[in-house]
């Protein structure tokens, strides 16, 4: 009998025994964020302690935060689409044609996360997936990409979300 006591306590400890932090699809704690801020963007946005936060790469993009510094996958990207505020619906299905001309099949759609009206387009070829997340605020319209790799995938679309879910305007 106290063997078998013995042997459930135990297995109730080790159950508790780490956390599903070190899982890549887990949503990270507060206490595991960092928080990006840069004088070109009128928003903020929460993102993993862990990546590195980029605010002058290359290549029209105002700010990065990825995995590592300078990938061109695995990383959250911040690009002003327009220097007003702009409906999805004049653009949306334009950019998806041009994505389409480069990458095959596209999906597109809105959504609402927070208080923000998304359009979205998808794609994902062998070699890395893209989610672009167009908005408007501050007078401006904004895209936001999540590009990874297959191996980066769930990492980069968790740190995305948590990203979008904290967007906040400054005043």
């Amino acid at each position: 009998m106290k063997r078998g006591l013995w042997l459930a306590l135990a297995a109730v400890l080790l159950s508790g025994c780490g956390s599903d932090d070190d899982h890549p699809d887990a949503a990270p704690r507060a206490d595991k964020l960092n928080t990006f801020e840069s004088p070109q963007i009128p928003f903020t946005f929460d993102y993993p302690k862990h990546f590195v936060a980029e605010k002058r790469p290359r290549e029209q993009v105002l700010a990065r935060v990825g995995v590592k510094r300078g990938s061109r996958l695995n990383a959250i990207k911040v690009r002003r689409t327009a220097r007003r505020e702009l409906e999805p619906g004049r653009y949306l299905e334009e950019f998806r044609r041009d994505f389409a001309r480069t990458v095959g099949q596209v999906q597109k759609r809105r959504e609402q996360i927070g208080d923000l009206d998304m359009g979205v387009l998808e794609f994902e070829t062998p070699k890395f997936s893209s989610s672009s997340y167009f908005f408007t605020g501050g007078g401006q319209t904004w895209q936001v990409e999540c590009i990874s790799d297959p191996e980066h995938r769930a990492a980069i679309d968790v740190a995305c979300k948590t990203a979008l879910e904290s967007v906040s305007w400054r005043r």
